[in-house]
């Protein structure tokens, strides 16, 4: 027996848990800005085009892009939010007088009525300001409707953008990677990959998703080809009602990177991507929203469950089964956008999707590791706010486990995890994000006092593996960034670490703009310490990439 406890404590020991990386908001400095009237140049049917005049209150003042975003931005009155979240802007102009913000899009804009939320992230002297732009474009040129009332007789109107031809996007791969994600004992891995989007449009009031990538891992060996549709759902709206149906990425959270109340959809951990946000899949799901000015009501039902995808290390005398219960999972969020404070409040009913760790039976060819999906419950809520030069934000969930008092260590306990932190960006570029996050945990007792020879490796693993050692772990994250050569190199180096205990992550990388289409990423994930803390056990995740990426 106590042969087993090793073999399933060495086991766990390779199993892959969360990579954490860190992004964050810009603010400038500056002290007052007036935000002027808009000007459109596009008309309907054409890539949006607009000019928005900025007045700083003094030339010295410096006013960069990272100033500005938009929010919520919509089309009138389907509140569709995709053609224009990709909207880019630019600043134009001096810093004295004369500087207008340049909105764009390169898709076309089928619609007539727009609504333009621009939000100033600095330049406030009371933190930001939202100034809400309702805009009604020009008719297209070649519409098909009579405009000079040449026909006596009424026109029936033709939708000429009912069958228009999808929008696709996308791009093309090539990596290297030290070694494999897998726990597989595989190095020097060349990467090819396929990434694409594509939306059709029925009609001003449906739209058609799908995304997803070819690609394969092992220098284009043809037993390592693999595919996957990440979202594939139809979205339509009603008056103030948004409802989207399918297989969809549903992320939560305000936090950099280090989201408590993201628990709905799944990422795969072992996709060789230098980006995070690329680890992401989509869930089967229902999702209605409800829009009143600020405010939005979310309700999402999932009939099912797609969990994380870890590695998973062959062991002599170890084999495992996922049990995953089929079970409806339900979530609600109230969101608040705009003013002074975004902020949320949410709650969560369904399958953890990181699973439990539960010894099955002994047979003659092994022992039998079940990873067991509980159900369990998320209280959470999240805020954002820009203070000055400053960015803030902080996260936090309660979450109820099927754990049933201190003596279950196979089931992970009710813990309360936050996140706060804030950023501020330097000179041009220069952006300093620091995060403190605290995990502590209810039912708590020490699994290395545990008598059994069986039960105690296993408990001491996985309660590392949980984050869930001690009673109580906290921590800091840095991200610090850059960029230089007009803008043609960016570089970051991202680190987290635990306090009272030797072990972190810590990821620099680069990025080079060859050109608008092509850019080449170089990094390092680096994992260090004690074989029984959190990160030390993912020593052997550490590895170097590069990679070739043309967007289109």
């Amino acid at each position: 027996m106590l042969q087993i406890g090793i073999s399933i404590s060495c086991y766990i020991r390779r199993v892959l848990s969360l990579a954490l990386i860190f992004a964050s908001l810009s603010t400038q400095l500056a002290h007052a800005l007036v935000i002027g009237e808009i000007e459109i140049i596009s008309r309907e049917g054409e890539p949006l085009l607009a000019y928005v005049q900025i007045s700083p209150s003094s030339p010295d003042e410096k006013i960069t892009i990272d100033c500005f975003s938009l929010v919520k931005s919509r089309i009138i009155p389907e509140q569709e939010e995709s053609n224009l979240s990709a909207a880019s802007l630019e600043l134009e102009g001096n810093n004295g007088t004369g500087q207008r913000i340049k909105i764009s899009t390169s898709t076309p804009i089928n619609a007539r009525l727009l609504t333009l939320p621009l939000k100033a992230h600095c330049g406030i002297p009371y933190g930001l300001v939202i100034r809400e732009f309702n805009l009604e474009l020009k008719p297209a040129h070649n519409t098909l409707l009579t405009q000079t009332g040449s026909f006596s007789a009424p026109t029936e109107k033709i939708d000429v953008n009912i069958f228009q031809k999808p929008e696709l996007n996308g791009s093309i791969r090539a990596g290297y990677f030290s070694s494999s994600r897998k726990l597989d004992g595989k190095n020097d891995l060349g990467t090819g990959s396929i990434w694409l989007k594509a939306t059709q449009n029925i009609g001003e009031d449906i739209s058609v998703v799908a995304q997803g990538w070819v690609r394969n891992d092992q220098t284009f060996r043809a037993d390592a080809d693999s595919k996957k549709l990440q979202e594939g759902y139809v979205k339509f709206s009603a008056g103030n009602m948004d409802y989207r149906i399918g297989r969809q990425i549903i992320a939560w959270g305000r936090a950099d990177r280090l989201n408590p109340t993201d628990n709905l959809t799944p990422r795969n951990f072992t996709l060789l991507t230098p980006e995070e946000d690329d680890q992401r899949l989509g869930s089967l799901a229902a999702k209605v929203t409800y829009h009143s000015h600020e405010n939005s009501l979310t309700g999402i039902w999932l009939p099912g469950m797609d969990p994380h995808i870890f590695p998973v290390a062959a062991t002599p005398g170890i084999f495992f089964t996922q049990h995953i219960p089929h079970t409806n999972r339900v979530a609600l969020k109230f969101d608040h956008s705009g003013g002074n404070v975004d902020w949320s409040t949410s709650y969560y009913s369904g399958l953890d999707l990181t699973p439990d760790i539960a010894i099955g039976a002994t047979i003659p060819s092994g022992t039998n590791l079940i990873f067991n999906h509980n159900r369990i419950r998320v209280l959470g809520m999240d805020g954002a706010t820009v203070i000055g030069r400053y960015g803030l934000r902080a996260e936090a969930a309660y979450t109820w486990t099927a754990n049933t008092g201190e003596n279950d260590f196979l089931v992970k306990k009710p813990f309360l995890y936050m996140v706060m932190g804030g950023d501020r960006t330097f000179f041009d570029y220069l952006n300093i994000n620091i995060q403190y996050y605290l995990r502590y945990v209810t039912n708590y007792s020490d699994p290395q006092a545990i008598t059994d020879p069986l039960l105690r490796p296993v408990a001491i693993q996985t309660a590392a593996l949980w984050n869930q050692f001690s009673r109580s772990q906290h921590g800091v994250s840095i991200r610090v960034s850059n960029k230089w050569l007009n803008e043609t190199l960016e570089g970051e180096i991202a680190a987290v670490g635990s306090f009272g205990q030797n072990n972190y992550f810590i990821r620099p990388k680069l990025v080079y703009a060859f050109s608008d289409n092509v850019k080449g990423s170089l990094g390092v994930d680096i994992y260090r310490g004690d074989s029984n803390t959190f990160f030390g056990r993912l020593r052997d995740n550490s590895l170097l990439f590069a990679e070739m990426k043309y967007g289109f």
